[in-house]
């Protein structure tokens, strides 16, 4: 708890009693106290935002010159400077439509540094030792729960918000990762010319291939006809010469041999009397 120095009697006073001294020892003096670990000098009602003061440590650590103290890390004070932030966002705040009375407590309980954070201790206190009314300490926990709530919301949205934008940037460093660390896509070693890849339809074979066509003029050249496996070799290569190949793959020549055998029956143009081709009479 702070204390302070009576700079018009010397007497030392603890800050809750400040207001009360003035009224019984030092009446119709102006308020005008020092803080007895900081020594700073308070007029009027500066002394109320004095809620915390430096440590006998960092006190002569600053005396010494070369000692720097480290602050101590007490929880619990923590938790109380963030409940008295609470008292006066209230006080500033223009939601609540403070009352007077209410806001003459929020005003006292604001000069206090040791104010309970539960409800019943909150009530005892206020009750006993700042002499408020018990059913205006029940109105003014009321407050101070709904602003305690609403400032957990809105830390925890903002604590939401930080993780959401954090997995954010990890996913998008990960994809960039991965694009950078992707192999490049290899080429076949008997993947066709880009002009014969063109004219290659899912199953391999030519869809601008003239089938009819080539096998007329093939079988045309031969009055007596010709064999069916010495045309087949023949169209062969002319296929292969139209897909810019010199020779086919596997797959191609199987896909090939099913389609020479269809186009082959299906031909109008031609007859085919046992192992051999003519021209249709």
């Amino acid at each position: 708890m702070v204390f302070f120095t009576c700079n018009i009697c010397g007497e030392s006073v603890k800050k809750p009693a400040v207001e009360k001294h003035y009224q019984m020892r030092c009446r119709g003096n102006n308020k005008n106290v020092s803080c007895m670990d900081c020594l700073k000098d308070f007029y009027g009602e500066d002394y109320v935002a004095h809620t915390k003061c430096i440590s006998e440590a960092q006190k002569y650590a600053s005396q010494s010159g070369g000692f720097a103290a480290k602050e101590p890390r007490n929880k619990n004070a923590q938790k109380q400077e963030s409940w008295m932030d609470i008292i006066r966002a209230i006080l500033d705040s223009s939601e609540y439509n403070l009352t007077p009375p209410v806001r003459s407590a929020f005003q006292k309980l604001q000069s206090v540094d040791n104010v309970p954070r539960k409800r019943a201790k909150f009530e005892n206190f206020v009750a006993n030792c700042i002499r408020i009314p018990r059913q205006q300490a029940t109105q003014v926990w009321d407050i101070l729960e709904k602003e305690m709530n609403k400032m957990k919301e809105a830390k925890q949205a903002e604590l939401a918000m930080e993780k959401a934008e954090k997995a954010a940037a990890l996913q998008q460093k990960q994809k960039e990762n991965a694009e950078d660390e992707a192999p490049p896509k290899k080429k076949s070693k008997l993947e066709p010319t880009e002009d014969a890849a063109a004219g290659e339809n899912a199953n391999g074979i030519s869809s601008d291939f003239d089938w009819p066509a080539q096998l007329t003029k093939l079988v045309s050249k031969q009055a007596d006809g010709i064999f069916v496996e010495k045309l087949r070799k023949k169209l062969l290569k002319k296929y292969a010469k139209h897909l810019s190949v010199e020779d086919l793959t596997e797959k191609q020549a199987k896909k090939f041999q099913k389609r020479f055998d269809k186009q082959l029956r299906l031909a109008d143009s031609l007859q085919v009397d046992g192992d051999l081709v003519k021209i249709a009479s």
